[in-house]
């Protein structure tokens, strides 16, 4: 077995013989950074090894993240820049990103991490809010906090959500620093999967406005079949028509449909089901996207998307 140890001893020789390459720091922390920000850093790559060393090249896990060393060969002991650009685009939350350092012998991985956040100096936890889902009628709630990292301390004023199907309180954790949201649900709250715009009104003169979305999740027996409804494709200017079945529905009346861009008709009722028809002549090309709503006189019962995709029209030839 003498040769084996032989060639485990010259596997380690080889093995140390190897490039070396170091990077101070190890990680990158960028702490909190805005949306839509171009975020740049710099690590120090170090050939720690005794021979010289070439840095092959320099890759992401994502687009967003890119670098490039200052120099590609470094001879032993030699350093160099690596200089690092890291887009926040629309992102929300904990980013997490690594870069991988390619040597002929070696790759070397440095991890990247950052918090980006729609605001400049508050953090909202969790990033995206869901109410859970409910019955119309019935009661939910959530909560969420609202961390500010601002020099000084901030207050929370009005705060609002349109539509008005929210009860929001705040609750004091930390003064100046963290507060705590809560989400109740009103019981106006219609059936259908909502977003909800949110406006919390702060004493920070840099963001007296802090506005976020949060979703509302409400069931109820009344519901549209299909959901969503998708009409078919047609050209600019042509009408595209959809039947869809109302189930549920014990209104003392008529159910009133709402179609902001198109137009709704009842075909036929029988006991708690109620046939319709959608028709939209759209006056563009590209995606439509809007709501169907049902109405119970005045009181909104139940939303439902409605999708299309217009064609542009031939070009005259």
């Amino acid at each position: 077995m003498a040769w084996l140890a032989v060639l485990l001893l010259s596997a380690v020789g080889l093995a140390e013989a190897r490039a070396q390459l170091k990077a101070e720091p190890v990680a990158l922390d960028l702490g909190l950074r805005q949306q839509e920000q171009t975020v740049t850093a710099e690590v120090i790559l170090t050939n720690a090894n005794a021979a010289a060393l070439t840095i092959t090249g320099v890759t992401a896990d994502c687009g967003c993240t890119s670098a490039v060393p200052e120099k590609s060969t470094l001879a032993p002991g030699e350093s160099t820049k690596l200089k690092i650009t890291v887009e926040t685009r629309a992102y929300e939350g904990a980013m997490h990103r690594t870069l991988h350092v390619q040597t002929l012998t070696e790759e070397l991985t440095i991890p990247i991490g950052l918090t980006v956040s729609p605001f400049k100096s508050w953090v909202l936890e969790p990033v995206i809010v869901l109410i859970p889902a409910s019955q119309k009628g019935r009661p939910t709630e959530s909560t969420a906090t609202l961390r500010y990292l601002g020099a000084d301390k901030a207050r929370l004023g009005k705060i609002t959500s349109t539509p008005d199907w929210l009860e929001i309180t705040a609750e004091v954790m930390e003064a100046g620093k963290l507060f705590r949201l809560r989400f109740a649900k009103r019981v106006a709250a219609p059936a259908g999967n909502h977003t909800v715009r949110v406006v919390v009104e702060t004493s920070d003169p840099d963001e007296p406005r802090l506005g976020f979305s949060l979703f509302l999740p409400v069931f109820s027996e009344l519901r549209v079949v299909p959901n969503p409804v998708i009409l078919p494709t047609v050209k600019v200017g042509q009408s595209t028509l959809r039947e869809v079945t109302l189930l549920g529905w014990n209104g003392e009346g008529e159910p009133r449909f709402e179609l902001t861009r198109g137009a709704v008709k009842t075909l036929e009722r029988e006991g708690e089901k109620v046939r319709c028809e959608l028709s939209i002549t759209p006056v563009a090309p590209g995606p439509l996207t809007q709501l169907l709503r049902v109405y119970d006189g005045d009181k909104l019962q139940l939303e439902v998307p409605v999708l299309l995709r217009a064609e542009p029209l031939d070009k005259a030839r």
